[in-house]
């Protein structure tokens, strides 16, 4: 099992986003949150203003049509429909409320000026961009007071937020990752918001600089100093270099920290259109690495290398090359021990683990060897390797810990506080690929529930404790396997409209469901959802094929790649 594993690095992209340093625009315009240039390629719903005599139900429809696209004239449209004392309180970007368009908005005028709006509820998006799936058919009303003013009728009183479409949602909104550094300081994890398309990289930096998602926060760090601001309000794009001025805190940064920081900033502005380069400036000056300075190494989204591994039918542990299986040189077979649930490890010198029966994790022995026991205990889970060569297993039947194992010479041990797992039954783990959380799947009551925990580490980057959670997946029930697609994203094996399949699920955000194929029992996912695998009951093995999968070969189980 000697497979290389290519590390993805932001040191070239780093290098490459810091090149416009040089023509850095040192002034702009000083408006909040607005662009240099006007996003391209966003279309933005277009709305009327409020027409002289409009009853309260036109008013109301009115509103919400022109706060749709708020984020396009800072919601000026929509307070037209608003009296003064209403408009200076309203809170436009406080939550976004996503409606499920299929369903039609539901109005009710239980007295004069009074105006109720139901709606089908599928997400909301709190101040700071993070997205929440709202549990299936969920509904909400939202209430309007309005009154004459002059004459004319106007909102009163509102809620605080926006009502929009899930079609105008992906119209006018992105999802965008803010970038923090791992606890280990080796690589960059996303914590993905979503912000308005327009003015989509002030609205990043503010949230970069305001830090981590609080479930997320214990375990990553951030290199930029506490206090640190924008000097100017708003992050421009011009020409492709998105100028980030920034105040003086950024300046007590020490040089290793000032490397680090641009590379936060650096990779979370790289992803969005029309940034090209990023020049950070205090008082107009750049901030810059110090002289002979390299750029840091930190892996962004971790390869897994690009064949999976799996065991065969007759014992042995294969690699599909993409046409054909192959026995993996220098193992020995694995019959005799109940070999299943394969986890792969990201280090070439460590070796592969399998569960052998219930009870006992053991690691894949080399030619002429025995397998050698890493840990025993009752119904194991199927165990996952981290980046840092921890394999995390534990008990199902849960009592609020698990354990993780480092399979090397002088074999280590300890043991991960899970307080929120204790008491129930915990069916799937899977260790993110920078090893800051960790995607749990848990049953309770006869229903399951995705969770995705930060991971909390000790001494030496020993895992330690899980921190804060984060449901995803709402809606997929029956849930039985889940793996990372990548550094934000998951597939998740479980039962919609009533049929089990394989669904993309991002760390906030909406779901994709694949097509299905039946009796499917394990699925091991490559570098992005193209690469993708599934393996079925009778052992055989699909691959995506367009939209759908196809047979790639039979009589195997427990397809697997790093992790």
């Amino acid at each position: 099992m000697r497979r290389p594993i290519a590390r993805a690095v932001a040191a070239a992209a780093l290098g490459a986003l810091l090149a416009g340093c040089a023509s850095l625009p040192t002034s702009g315009p000083v408006e909040a949150g607005v662009e240099a240039d006007p996003d391209q390629g966003v279309g933005y719903v277009a709305g009327d203003g409020p027409a002289p005599g409009d009853a309260p139900g036109a008013i109301v429809r009115g509103f919400q049509s022109a706060s749709v696209v708020g984020t396009n004239d800072d919601f000026v449209q929509a307070r037209a429909f608003v009296t003064s004392d209403a408009a200076a309180a309203w809170a436009p970007t406080d939550q976004v409320a996503v409606y499920d368009a299929s369903v039609p908005l539901r109005y009710s005028e239980p007295d004069e000026g009074t105006v109720e709006v139901t709606a089908t509820i599928v997400a909301t998006v709190n101040a700071v961009g993070i997205y929440t799936q709202a549990s299936p058919g969920s509904t909400t009303t939202f209430t309007y007071e309005l009154v004459q003013d002059s004459g004319e009728w106007r909102i009163e009183s509102l809620p605080d937020g926006v009502l929009i479409s899930e079609v105008n949602f992906s119209t006018v909104y992105r999802q965008t990752p803010l970038y923090y550094l791992s606890a280990d300081g080796s690589a960059l994890v996303p914590d993905p918001r979503w912000f308005p398309q327009r003015n989509a990289a002030t609205y990043a930096i503010r949230g970069l600089l305001a830090g981590a998602s609080e479930w997320m926060s214990p375990a990553v760090v951030s290199a930029i100093p506490s206090g640190t601001g924008l000097s100017i309000d708003s992050v421009t794009v011009s020409a492709g270099v998105a100028s980030v001025p920034l105040t003086e805190e950024v300046q007590s940064a020490s040089a290793t920290d000032r490397a680090l920081l641009l590379a936060q900033i650096n990779q979370t502005l790289s992803g969005l259109p029309r940034v090209t380069s990023v020049s950070v400036t205090v008082d107009g000056v750049p901030l810059e690495l110090v002289p002979d300075q390299e750029p840091p190494e930190l892996v962004v989204d971790r390869s897994v290398g690009r064949s999976p591994l799996m065991l065969s039918d007759t014992h042995e542990l294969v690699a599909f090359n993409g046409a054909e299986l192959t026995p993996v040189p220098d193992v020995a077979p694995l019959s005799g021990i109940g070999a299943a649930d394969l986890a792969l490890p990201y280090d070439n010198d460590a070796p592969a683990v399998v569960l052998a029966g219930a009870n006992r994790l053991v690691a894949v022995p080399r030619t002429g060897a025995d397998p050698e026991t890493l840990y025993t205990g009752p119904h194991l889970l199927a165990p996952s390797y981290g980046p840092n060569g921890w394999v995390w297993t534990g008990s199902e039947q849960n009592e609020g810990e698990l354990v993780v194992v480092r399979p090397t010479a002088q074999q280590t041990r300890a043991t991960v506080e899970a307080e929120a797992l204790a008491g129930q039954q915990v069916r799937a783990i899977r260790v993110s690929r920078d090893g800051a959380r960790l995607a749990v799947v848990v049953e309770d009551d006869g229903s399951t529930q995705v969770l995705v925990f930060s991971v909390v580490t000790g001494t030496g980057g020993v895992p330690a404790a899980l921190g804060g959670s984060l449901t995803v997946a709402r809606g997929v029930d029956d849930v039985t396997d889940v793996v990372w697609l990548d550094s934000s994203s998951l597939a998740v094996l479980g039962t919609t409209q009533q049929t089990e399949t394989v669904h993309l699920v991002p760390i906030g955000g909406p779901i994709t469901r694949l097509p299905s194929v039946p009796d499917t029992d394990d699925i091991a996912a490559g570098n992005g959802e193209r690469e993708l695998y599934l393996s079925t009951e009778d052992g055989t093995l699909y691959g995506r094929s367009g939209n759908g999968w196809a047979q790639l070969a039979t009589g195997v189980h427990a397809p697997a790649f790093a992790g």
